[in-house]
């Protein structure tokens, strides 16, 4: 019978889990990128800087330091203040 994978289970299984003291951020996404958020902490009842938070751990642990910066800005990533549009 198929349904919901169990807790610990699936492709993320391994991904890191929160932990130790906050530092509070403020960022801009594009609409539909928080439309998805918000839709995705609703139906899942998680908060919305929970899936930030393990979607930014994913990145910086799947790869080198040396390496985020390209792959950031092969996918579109500038500067958002003062002209790095």
């Amino acid at each position: 019978m198929k349904g919901k994978p169990k807790p610990g289970s699936g492709p993320l299984a391994d991904a890191p889990h929160l932990g130790g003291p906050a530092v509070k951020l403020s960022v801009n996404v594009s609409s539909s990128i928080g439309e998805r958020l918000r839709k995705l902490a609703f139906d899942e009842r998680i908060s919305e800087s929970s899936i930030v938070e393990i979607a930014l751990q994913v990145l910086f642990e799947g790869a080198p330091e040396s390496d985020i910066g390209p792959f950031l800005r092969d996918r579109g990533a500038t500067l958002r203040r003062g002209g790095g549009r």
